[in-house]
């Protein structure tokens, strides 16, 4: 388990780094970025070091314009695909948004459709050499806030074992410092895909220990 620790952050240099002093190394949202896609474990790809087939989350509307107009070269059809909302699908939103279930299934009914990002030899279409080829603030929410997400208001940690930024790092603010982010940030970015999704607290949700 990761536990808590100091944030740094690197006077002239305008990303966030992590000072690992067990490792003696530094690394840069973009060194992890890099060496993700080198290692190919990075969460821009569908599979796992163990094949495990990996869910891809859903596009909004929003996201996807934004997308578009920042990539005026590109073609919706070249960037998304619209997929199936499988009950297998229904069920991981579930798990990602419980106690909003009636609006989960308002937005996602059962062979309904939904917007995906586009894969090519099992890797997000926008993955470039050096990870994510769109800015930060234009990817999408999801993209924005791996590892983490929100649980009952609360952050908490994707279990992710190809996760780099989790591997180097022996802390939690150290993981936050990697990605360039805090969790204030994270919880913004949290409600945006609530927003987006229209999904609201409709129940109390059963407390649950979340691996993640």
């Amino acid at each position: 388990m990761l536990s808590s620790g100091r944030w740094h952050f690197f006077p002239g240099c305008m990303k966030f780094c992590i000072l690992n002093h067990q490792k003696g190394v530094i690394l840069t949202t973009i060194d992890i970025c890099r060496k993700c896609y080198s290692n190919h474990t990075s969460c821009c790809t569908v599979k796992s070091k163990t094949g495990e087939k990996m869910m891809i989350p859903p596009v909004s509307r929003p996201e996807i314009d934004q997308i578009l107009n920042f990539l005026t070269d590109k073609k919706e059809d070249q960037i998304f695909e619209v997929k199936q909302n499988s009950p297998f699908y229904i069920r991981q939103m579930f798990n990602l948004f419980p106690g909003m279930e009636d609006s989960v299934l308002r937005q996602f009914p059962e062979n309904g459709r939904h917007f995906e990002l586009k894969t090519a030899k099992e890797a997000c279409v926008l993955l470039g050499s050096n990870g994510c080829t769109l800015p930060r603030d234009i990817r999408p929410h999801f993209c924005q806030i791996y590892p983490f997400w929100f649980f009952e208001y609360e952050p908490h940690v994707f279990q992710d074992s190809d996760c780099l930024a989790l591997q180097t790092s022996n802390t939690v603010s150290e993981v936050f410092l990697s990605l360039g982010t805090n969790p204030e940030m994270l919880k913004e970015i949290h409600s945006r895909i609530c927003q987006d999704w229209g999904l609201f607290q409709t129940r109390t949700p059963v407390k649950l220990k979340h691996s993640l």
